[in-house]
């Protein structure tokens, strides 16, 4: 029974760490795009 468990976890865990690290790359990816640096024009004195 042990072996039936072993194999069950086993798997799961081989299932579950792709997900993860494809789901973090899509995580990641739009946080860069989505974020453009605008730059405002300061009004000053001198400029």
């Amino acid at each position: 029974m042990n072996i039936y468990l072993f194999w069950i976890l086993f798997l799961a865990l081989w299932a579950i760490v792709p997900l993860m690290v494809i789901k973090g790359r899509t995580d990641e990816s739009p946080k860069i795009q989505s974020s453009p640096k605008v730059q405002v024009k300061k009004k000053s004195w001198f400029s």
